[in-house]
């Protein structure tokens, strides 16, 4: 900047010192006062850069064709100064702009001497000719002047030259090429009808200006509205909205579309408000099981899980009646092989330009291994790892649900609950891993002598029990087979001890009413009762005892 401010600077003393002042007259003070004064002030914001513009170039051709460089030269600068005063603060871009103004006129007069000779005698000159110097002034001007700011502009900002200069500078080459063009035939009318046929021009120039001016501005809103639909693009949904939207060609878009669609990793459909389908893509028919020809011909409702298709229909109600615009919920379909499918769906509705309802969006994950999962997880929570029976929060939770659901039948319930004699031996004398084998062999026993549908728990430690449904006179013939079970095991010497238990009963008659907690609390009674009657060792065989006792 301080470089061009330094050329600059010799070129208008240069200038001033070769001044032909006797050519000097009033035509050229109005063409001071009109360029510096008045033309300076009449500035235009260039769209998408960071300068200005004015119509003063054309008072400066003008000048270079009538009173030659010197005095363009002193004019230009002095014109770029004076409009620098006004658009900028700083001195050094006052003068930096003066000095860009400066070499680039100088440049400009000395490459049209070079080429026409004397500049003075251009006025006179043939038309055609004349054309060919001014497109040339105006095509040196521009070059030199727009390169050198653009140069500056890119030092500064670390970008290459080529676009700082298309950045800011390209859509001026206008006003230098219509100015000179103006220059070329003001001088040529002066030349020929005198100064006021400058002043008839004035006009003329204005209607260029404004012109300018008018196309400025609009390129200025359709950039404007360019970026506003640009951040609005950025916002539409990803499904056909927005393909729609931000697709200028429609056959394009919908290629686009298809190709998401068909192909996407989880399941898509579109669906009529009444529920039928009416797209479907290839992952939702792999979730389902179903081809695309056979759910085009029904309806989600179909394949809902019966259970989970009134909170479905509700939520499409919802959306229908404008309440929500979105909804996600976790739901079951009915895979055509006839097992469930749990998905993770979420429906959006889009409506048409008159807001009626056009179809619904459906996009469907297969959510079944992760809902696997969650039960298996909470399914080790209510079991005991160790032998495969009901832990005590399990045995209470599925023996709630078993006490009313049994009590509206005939049958009588009945609680054992057993302690398994002598474990502290066993661990002690053979080892903790053999406990656990005690352990693991009489809750087999437990399974091999009840029902399936009796509930069976390990409490703790050696502690049993379980919740069965028994006719009234079933009870001593369930325990008297767990006792064959025992004595079946010990008579086959499998382990290096004997297995014993000691075990309490409680009742239930249908008729009577009593909490699972305080039948439990009953056959541990009975079970206490019967093990302080009896001492046993894992080494030799103990007579059980078996206790029972009615609960009313």
């Amino acid at each position: 900047m301080w470089a061009v401010v330094l050329l600059g600077a010799a070129v208008v003393i240069f200038c001033a010192y070769r001044l032909p002042i006797s050519r000097l007259d009033l035509r050229f003070l109005a063409l001071v006062v009109v360029s510096v004064f008045i033309a300076s002030r009449i500035t235009i914001k260039i769209p998408m850069a960071r300068g200005n513009i004015s119509v003063s170039d054309t008072f400066i051709f003008l000048a270079m064709l009538m009173f030659g460089g010197e005095a363009a030269v002193l004019l230009a600068a002095s014109e770029a100064f004076a409009s620098s005063v006004r658009l900028n603060r700083r001195a050094n871009i006052r003068v930096f702009n003066a000095g860009v103004m400066a070499v680039s006129t100088f440049t400009t007069a000395t490459v049209l001497h070079f080429v026409f000779g004397s500049i003075g005698k251009l006025q006179a000159v043939q038309v055609p000719i004349l054309i060919e110097a001014v497109c040339l002034m105006a095509l040196v001007q521009y070059g030199l002047n727009s390169s050198l700011i653009a140069l500056t502009v890119a030092l500064k900002t670390n970008e290459s030259l080529w676009a700082s200069w298309r950045g800011n500078f390209l859509l001026t080459s206008i006003t230098y090429f219509s100015g000179a063009l103006t220059a070329g035939i003001l001088a040529r009318l002066i030349e020929n009808l005198g100064f006021y046929a400058f002043l008839a021009t004035l006009p003329i120039i204005a209607i260029i200006y404004f012109t300018y001016r008018t196309y400025l501005e609009n390129i200025a809103t359709s950039a404007a509205q360019a970026d506003q639909a640009k951040l609005h693009v950025e916002e539409l949904n990803r499904f056909i909205a927005e393909q729609e939207r931000i697709s200028k060609a429609l056959q394009e878009s919908e290629e686009h579309f298809r190709t998401a669609f068909d192909y996407a990793a989880i399941g898509m459909a579109l669906v009529s408000p009444d529920g039928r389908w009416q797209r479907v893509n290839h992952s939702i028919c792999d979730i389902l099981g179903y081809s695309e020809e056979e759910l085009l011909q029904s309806d989600f409702q179909a394949i809902t899980h019966r259970e989970d298709l009134g909170t479905d229909l509700a939520q499409i109600y919802r959306m229908l009646a404008g309440e929500i615009l979105t909804c996600q919920l976790e739901k079951r379909y009915i895979h055509k092989l006839g097992h469930e499918v749990w998905a993770a769906t979420s429906a959006s509705l889009v409506r048409d330009a008159q807001a009626n309802p056009l179809h619904f969006i459906f996009q469907i994950q297969d959510i079944t291994e992760r809902k696997r999962a969650e039960v298996t997880i909470q399914t080790l929570s209510l079991v005991d790892e160790l032998t495969g029976l009901y832990n005590r929060r399990g045995f209470l939770a599925f023996s709630k649900q078993h006490l009313n659901s049994v009590q509206r039948t005939n049958k009588t319930l009945m609680v054992v609950y057993a302690d398994l004699d002598g474990l502290k031996q066993i661990n002690d004398s053979f080892g903790h891993k053999e406990g656990d084998r005690a352990l693991a062999k009489t809750a087999e026993l437990l399974k091999e002598t009840f029902r399936s549908s009796d509930v069976l728990g390990r409490l703790g430690g050696d502690e049993f029990t379980v919740l069965a449904a028994v006719e009234s006179d079933d009870a001593e013939n369930l325990i008297s087979r767990l006792e064959q079970k025992f004595k079946g095991f010990n008579a086959l010497r499998a382990a290096p001890y004997k297995l014993s238990i000691s075990i309490g009963t409680a009742l239930l008659e249908s008729e009577e009413q009593c909490s699972i907690e305080d039948l439990m609390a009953a056959a541990d009674k009975s079970m206490y009762q019967n093990k302080r009657k009896k001492k046993v060792s894992p080494q030799t065989t103990a007579e059980r005892t078996i206790s029972s006792e009615a609960v009313a």
